[in-house]
């Protein structure tokens, strides 16, 4: 019998179950380990697996949800989405625009990690980390090719616990985000600190209209 993505994630989220559940997370979706923190904000760990020609793709994802904050975040996005010097493809319908700014203020995610290299640990080479954490991208047809995959999974739950430790604060989030940073500064009226992170984001926005514009709402 040909083993499913259910089958597979059922193997995974029922091993990982009683260790999580030590630290306090709970399973959502059948794909989710979950936390409310004290702040209110949400540890959430996805195992995204999917399966093509045979082969299962596992990619382990972290982020940090708080719809309290996001929910501010977006009213000031979605001002700035229908803000009249806002400039949309030509090509661009009414319908598709309204889709696109309902699904871009409908995100209550603060920040998301997807690429697990980041934390490694500082003097540590890509290489030594590399050999001692990889799961979080694998590709594979049966999990018993890697024969250490349960110590993998185990040793994800302490570095995603040590990221979320890290990126849980309101300090952490007006220095490393940006439309997070922009709002709690002006809520702030941290007004110095504010025109800096929008002269920071704007250096680097793939958009510098909707940073512009984004800024101006606040």
């Amino acid at each position: 019998m040909t083993d499913t993505v259910k089958d597979v994630l059922k193997i995974l989220t029922s091993f990982l179950a009683g260790p999580f559940a030590e630290c306090g997370y709970v399973l959502k979706k059948g794909r989710c380990f979950e936390r409310l923190s004290e702040s209110g904000r949400t540890f959430r760990y996805t195992m995204n697996l999917s399966k093509n020609k045979g082969w299962f793709s596992l990619h382990l994802t972290l982020q940090l949800s708080d719809p309290a904050l996001m929910v501010g975040v977006n009213t000031v996005l979605d001002k700035a989405l229908r803000d009249e010097r806002f400039t949309y493809p030509e090509s661009w319908s009414r319908s598709i625009i309204e889709q696109t700014i309902k699904i871009r203020t409908s995100n209550h995610v603060v920040v998301e990690l997807t690429d697990w290299r980041a934390l490694k640990s500082p003097g540590e080479t890509l290489e030594r980390f590399n050999d001692r954490f990889s799961i979080w991208l694998y590709s594979f047809e049966k999990l018993e090719e890697r024969a250490d995959w349960k110590e993998q999974l185990l040793s994800s739950i302490g570095l995603a616990q040590g990221w979320f430790d890290e990126v849980d604060s309101g300090e952490w989030i007006r220095s490393s985000t940006d439309y997070p940073a922009l709002y709690l500064l002006s809520v702030g009226g941290l007004i110095q600190d504010l025109e800096e992170k929008y002269k920071a984001v704007l250096k680097i926005a793939e958009d510098p209209q909707e940073v512009e514009l984004f800024y101006l709402n606040l």
